[in-house]
């Protein structure tokens, strides 16, 4: 582990046991709830690894929170600014990126994607609210519900509510790049 990743994994630790002492869970607790091992969750806790996107995204459903909050710690400001080379970095899944857009606790969650040939979201997701998609580059599949694909090529945009199961794959030859948005923050 690199000095930077040690640094986020330290942050990320810290977030993550103060928000289960707020949330007056044990680590067995939240083991219980996502599916993960204590030992993982307080080497988490300790900094001695950073959970991957997915996990993340359990260990904050289950403190009542986002990964995206437990990222910035809460922090809020009137505006956000994030560089082209900006922007927390995570894998998704192998082939996969996700570049958090915006800073600290938001009324949305703006996230690109770039996704390799044979990438995928991973399973079905549900979760209140809505989501929106633009391609940037590039070509992906998007599953809304159990009947509903949609292949969506540059340009193209597709909105549809959260709380219907959904994921993307890029089946595509080609990488793709795409920006996604959720409101409320669901990640």
């Amino acid at each position: 582990m690199d000095e930077d990743q040690r640094t986020l994994a330290v942050a990320i630790g810290t977030a993550i046991r103060s928000a289960r002492r707020d949330a007056g869970l044990t680590l067995r607790d939240v083991a219980a709830e996502t599916g993960l091992s204590q030992p993982f969750l307080s080497q988490a806790e300790n900094g001695h690894s950073v959970p991957s996107v997915m996990n993340l995204h359990r260990v904050a459903q289950v403190l009542g929170t986002t990964a995206h909050a437990l990222l910035e710690q809460g922090a809020r400001t009137p505006t956000s600014l994030v560089r082209s080379r900006e922007g927390r970095r995570f894998a998704l899944s192998d082939g996969a990126v996700l570049r958090f857009c915006s800073t600290g606790v938001r009324a949305m969650e703006p996230n690109e994607v770039t996704a390799q040939p044979g990438s995928q979201a991973g399973e079905h997701t549900e979760h209140a609210g809505e989501e929106f998609i633009y391609v940037i580059d590039g070509s992906i599949r998007v599953e809304v519900g159990v009947e509903e694909s949609y292949v969506l090529d540059r340009g193209d945009t597709l909105y549809y509510p959260a709380t219907v199961p959904h994921r993307w794959f890029n089946d595509a030859g080609e990488p793709a790049r795409f920006l996604i948005t959720s409101t409320p923050p669901s990640f």
